[in-house]
């Protein structure tokens, strides 16, 4: 291909992240065989040396002339979209499109996109975002910072990005952010630099780096990061804190336990030179170069959330809350031996495993082909009796994660069996993405409606009991008039029998949240009736008309993947990176989050019946929070904290210090316990609320098997403090593997891939195609 890459940021030389990642993303452009011109919008003063190395670099260079005097924010407080784009750019890029003929042009951010409706129809349109510019200017007037560079609203930014065939986000959250509010598809690029991990130089003392520009976000955190290090008291741990790069202005005058080093020649000598990197970062959004840098070098890093965020972090001591708490840990590192060699063993694992997920999302870059893929995704229609928009049960937030993370690879509809408000509608785009469609099927008004039948639906017993005529109906005519799903995704086995919908799509996949016949079963054994029953022969039955089927959680998954061989994918439920809060050093608040469910109810009752009261006089209190409350209104026990619905279920259990899910029967995942392994809640589960978990038990939770284990779990936990934190590190680093957004990528690749693949396939199949397109 012919690419032509317009950016306001140079390539040369490599000293800041945003030229790092640009000029990485070039380098793999001319890897892959293509052509690389680029133009320069000289936004940026750079010495004449960046100029030649530039014109050595790449096939081509363009340098087009920019006056930055002519930058004022005409939305008022905040910039136009265009704002940053005058006549002048605007003749010389138009100039460039009518001169070549481009394969793929690439505009670095949001602010140049006019310059991609300059060129001609048929040419790859690609926009690099390199951060989220809606806002920004709140976002560090929050923090009491100036405000520098670009700025504008959420709806301008859009305006942008629906520029784009394709956009890039450098790390998923802001890829699902840009999908809330663009119709254009979004795809994760990821940086990683390509450099060789370094040996380190010998030195006596271990050595604390931190390398940073001068910018007031770098030393926001810098500073605060300082101050709780108490730096002059590292001497006596055998250790030193070095801080280089712009941002040693903010570390004051050297002194004992601190040497800011200024300039540094490259940040390979800076890097030779340091046990230890840590990066304090508090706000901001984009990816952390300083950290995948440090990384990169095979350096061990400690660092907050924000620092590691759109990496996929595990260890606590890469989600610290905030710059003090990284102080903290930086300390524990110098004390310790032991943390040390698990902070570089974790930090190598990291960085192994981000390098080839950057690698993956480079692939497609071979081939316009390989690119286009990314632009016409499969389409998909996920059918729900069940408002996921609202986030507020488990089951409602299972569906809700497992949108966001299919919407990565694919285009979603929903088709919503039952009324809808008219707030719904935003609530749900919010899940969806623009790109998606919320449909309604209000069904009958007199109620669910047995007949007909068609002739082509063969339905078993159970899904004759919960056939609906007027839902299927509104199905088959979504299916006719929607130009052709490729995929077609139902919630619960109860809806199992819209399978039979006609035009059946390729790939007709059954979400089963739980293996209903089992859940019955465990509701048997202990006197309960489930509200669904069917046996295990007939459900295994109705699954096997489904091409794929998902589970849950592992076991489910072995036990489908045994009776369906190849057509049971593990999509487990997920949540958002988080920070991982540090133990507190008193015990206060041992907290249960539950509906109104009679698996909730029981569970929280026996336990404020039969164990509380041998905890109650330790100090704690037994915070509950949800709709189980509402079964709790007479009960009066000691230190018993009534909430009901919490607007904020993160912020309830980040003011936790335990967690405890005393519940004995139910089946399925328990999506409050996947919730405190990835808040890192030290938690004391029964075997219930453990099942589906396996690996962790002792390490991440504990699990109580009797009244007597539940006291003495929770009486060991709260007067060692050292033990909830041990817990509360293996909570999360569970949590963050099985249950953290990457876990759910796999299943949604293979729904995505095994989609094209039928669409290859019929293409290749279709009248007209010649006899080699369809041997292929």
């Amino acid at each position: 291909m012919r690419c032509l890459v317009i950016s306001p940021t140079p390539t040369h030389p490599q000293d800041a992240g945003n030229r790092q990642r640009i000029h990485a993303l070039l380098s793999a452009l001319r890897g892959f065989g293509h052509q690389v011109e680029f133009a320069f919008v000289q936004r940026e003063a750079v010495v004449p040396e960046a100029i030649e190395a530039m014109r050595a670099a790449w096939d081509r260079l363009h340098l087009i002339p920019y006056d930055r005097t002519a930058e004022s924010p005409s939305l008022g407080e905040t910039f136009a979209l265009d704002d940053w784009f005058p006549p002048a750019l605007e003749e010389a890029i138009a100039a460039l499109a009518q001169a070549g003929s481009y394969d793929l042009v690439l505009v670095e951010y949001v602010f140049l996109s006019r310059a991609l409706e300059l060129f001609p129809p048929g040419t790859l349109k690609l926009l690099d975002t390199h951060d989220v510019f809606a806002d920004r200017h709140h976002r560090l007037e929050a923090l009491g910072l100036p405000i520098g560079f670009f700025h504008t609203s959420s709806a301008e930014e859009a305006r942008g990005l629906d520029r784009a065939d394709l956009v890039l986000a450098i790390q998923d959250d802001e890829r699902q952010a840009f999908e809330e509010v663009t119709e254009s598809p979004v795809v994760t690029l990821g940086f990683m630099p390509e450099v060789q991990p370094l040996s380190p130089a010998p030195h006596a003392a271990l050595r604390i780096g931190y390398l940073g520009s001068g910018n007031p976000l770098n030393g926001h955190a810098l500073a605060r990061f300082l101050q709780a290090l108490d730096a002059e008291t590292l001497p006596a741990l055998g250790a030193e804190m070095r801080v280089a790069g712009g941002a040693s202005r903010f570390a004051g005058p050297a002194r004992p336990g601190l040497l800011p080093m200024g300039g540094v020649g490259s940040p390979a000598d800076f890097y030779r030179g340091i046990d230890l990197v840590v990066n304090p970062h508090e706000g901001g959004t984009g990816l952390k170069i300083k950290t995948v840098e440090a990384l990169a070098y095979g350096l061990p890093v400690i660092g907050t959330a924000e620092a590691f965020r759109g990496l996929g972090a595990r260890a606590a001591f890469h989600a610290a809350p905030d710059a003090a708490a990284v102080a903290a840990l930086a300390r524990r590192w110098a004390r310790e031996p032991r943390f040390r060699r698990e902070v570089a063993r974790e930090s190598a694992a990291l960085a192994a495993r981000y390098a080839r997920e950057v690698r993956r999302q480079l692939a497609p870059f071979r081939s316009r082909a390989a690119l286009q893929a990314l632009i016409d995704r499969p389409r998909a229609l996920l059918v729900t009796d069940i408002p996921f928009w609202r986030e507020s049960l488990g089951n409602q937030a299972r569906i809700a994660a497992m949108l966001r993370a299919a919407r990565g690879e694919m285009d979603l509809d929903t088709l919503f069996l039952g009324p809808l408000e008219p707030e719904d509608a935003d609530a749900a785009f919010a899940v969806l993405g623009r790109r998606g469609r919320l449909l309604a099927s209000p069904g009958d008004p007199a109620g669910r409606l047995e007949e007909p039948v068609p002739d082509n639906a063969k339905l078993t017993p159970f899904e004759r009991r919960y056939f609906d005529a007027a839902h299927f109906e509104v199905l088959e005519g979504v299916l006719a008039g929607s130009g052709g799903y490729s995929i077609l995704i139902l919630e619960y086995i109860r809806l199992s029998y819209l399978r039979h919908a006609q035009p059946a799509p390729p790939i007709r996949v059954l979400d089963t949240h739980d293996v209903m016949s089992l859940r019955t079963q465990n509701f048997e054994h202990f006197g309960r009736e489930h509200f669904l029953r069917i046996s295990t022969l007939e459900e295994l039955g109705i699954m096997d008309g489904f091409e794929q089927v998902l589970a849950i959680q592992d076991a489910e998954h072995a036990l489908l993947r045994g009776a369906m061989p190849g057509r049971s994918l593990l999509l487990p439920h997920t949540l958002p990176d988080m920070p991982c809060a540090p133990a507190r050093q008193e015990a206060r608040r041992i907290v249960f989050l539950g509906g109104d469910s009679p698996m909730n109810r029981d569970g929280i009752r026996w336990f404020i019946d039969q164990a509380w009261p041998a905890i109650a006089g330790l100090g704690a209190e037994l915070h509950v929070a949800g709709r189980v409350c509402d079964a709790l209104a007479d009960f009066r026990a000691r230190g018993l904290v009534l909430h009901g619905e919490v607007e904020n279920p993160v912020a309830f259990l980040e003011a936790a210090d335990i967690g405890i899910n005393p519940v004995f029967y139910g089946g399925g995942l328990k999506i409050k316990t996947v919730e405190y392994l990835c808040q890192g809640l030290p938690s004391v589960l029964s075997e219930e609320g453990a099942f589906g978990l396996t690996g962790g038990e002792g390490s991440a939770y504990l699990v109580a098997r009797s009244r007597a284990e539940y006291v003495a779990h929770l009486r060991n936990l709260i007067r060692d403090p050292l033990r909830r934190q041990r817990l509360g590190e293996g909570a999360f680093h569970f949590g963050r593997a099985r249950f953290g957004t990457p876990a759910a990528r796999a299943a949604c690749r293979t729904l995505a891939s095994l989609a094209l693949a039928f669409q290859d396939s019929a293409l290749a199949l279709a009248p007209g195609a010649s006899p080699l397109a369809r041997a292929a």
